[in-house]
């Protein structure tokens, strides 16, 4: 009896084990993707450009929907999600451009918006993508117990408490496509 009780706590930590692992790899790709918005907002500011790009934003979030329903997830329910990746994004570059109005940037070369910073934010919202469908169909949920893990991770600078609440809360919303 005490062999099937310990390996049946065995078989459940490491479940959860994978599962942390999982989620945290995500959390990891969501806070990487953030942390490209000082290249971003260097080229907008130098080059006199708007941070906000409506037209931009809804060709990424059309494309993005896309390769959700590719990946198996309901694109209704991860709209939300891009959308507040995307307006994370804009209040990160904002916070930095009101720092450069009484300061200089600390290092005023930046990778190139369109070869370099673009591709890269597109390779790491398919994997994103990719890695929120993996988990989700192992049985993985975004549940209250991991926003812990989640602020503690997706730490970009200038990244508030609010836009992490944002992301989070809409990470939970996303649901597989019921086949």
């Amino acid at each position: 009896m005490k062999l099937v009780v310990t390996w049946l706590l065995c078989l459940t930590l490491s479940t959860l084990t994978v599962a942390d692992t999982m989620s945290n790899g995500i959390f990891q790709l969501i806070n990487q993707r953030l942390t490209y918005m000082q290249d971003v907002a260097l080229f907008k500011a130098k080059n006199h450009s708007a941070v906000a790009d409506l037209a931009r934003e809804k060709q990424v979030l059309e494309k993005a929907l896309v390769g959700a329903q590719q990946s198996g997830l309901q694109p209704d329910s991860i709209a939300d999600f891009f959308q507040a990746q995307m307006d994370a994004a804009k209040a990160i570059q904002y916070r930095y451009m009101a720092d450069w109005l009484s300061t200089r940037p600390e290092n005023s070369e930046y990778r190139d918006l369109a070869s370099e910073v673009r591709p890269k934010l597109l390779e790491l919202g398919d994997e994103i993508v990719l890695r929120i469908s993996e988990y989700l169909k192992d049985g993985g949920s975004f549940d209250n117990k991991m926003h812990k893990d989640f602020v503690r991770t997706v730490n970009t600078k200038h990244l508030s408490e609010n836009d992490k609440k944002k992301m989070f809360e809409s990470l939970q919303m996303i649901r597989l496509i019921n086949n």
